[in-house]
């Protein structure tokens, strides 16, 4: 399906920048979308100014993923006063022990700017934990707009150009 989509998708000097920035928008809330292997196409179409449409790619994964926090943040705040209560906790066994942690971590590092900063950007660049993930529990989390916005670009900016730069030395 992906090279179905990349292959009816033509691209040249003159659309590959808006078409990466477009499908860096879709690839943010769709995961079938791979967005690594966009790059490479990227990268063979614009053999000489590859960098724009990786660029673009970033950022419209970028803009992608604070929408899904902006749309976290206002969700959490509307279901604060809807919230019900439980009859009682589930018996914990290993693995929900475990789960349970890690969350408590992960949501203790969000509320806080520096390690919230460092937690977004290990996840738009390396991929873990996932960055769907992240950008939902940020929103609902403490951590301000802008230092998810700063770490979500450098992160996926510096991805993306990691995944281009050796295809486009070896195309060149």
């Amino acid at each position: 399906m992906i090279t179905t989509l990349l292959a009816a998708i033509s691209l040249s000097a003159t659309n590959a920048v808006p078409v990466a920035f477009a499908y860096g928008i879709g690839s943010a809330f769709i995961p079938v979308l791979n967005a690594e292997v966009f790059v490479a196409a990227a990268v063979a179409a614009m053999r000489h100014a590859w960098w724009w449409p990786v660029i673009a790619l970033a950022l419209g994964q970028t803009l992608g993923k604070c929408l899904m926090f902006l749309g976290a943040r206002r969700g959490a705040t509307w279901f604060q006063g809807r919230e019900r209560r439980r009859e009682g906790p589930a018996e914990p066994g290993p693995w929900r022990t475990r789960i349970a942690l890690w969350s408590r971590l992960m949501l203790e590092l969000l509320d806080r700017p520096v390690q919230g900063f460092a937690a977004v950007l290990l996840a738009a660049s390396v991929g873990i934990p996932p960055l769907a993930v992240v950008s939902v529990v940020a929103g609902t989390r403490k951590l301000p707009f802008p230092i998810f916005l700063l770490a979500c670009a450098i992160g996926r900016v510096g991805r993306f150009m990691t995944i281009a730069w050796p295809v486009a030395a070896a195309l060149t």
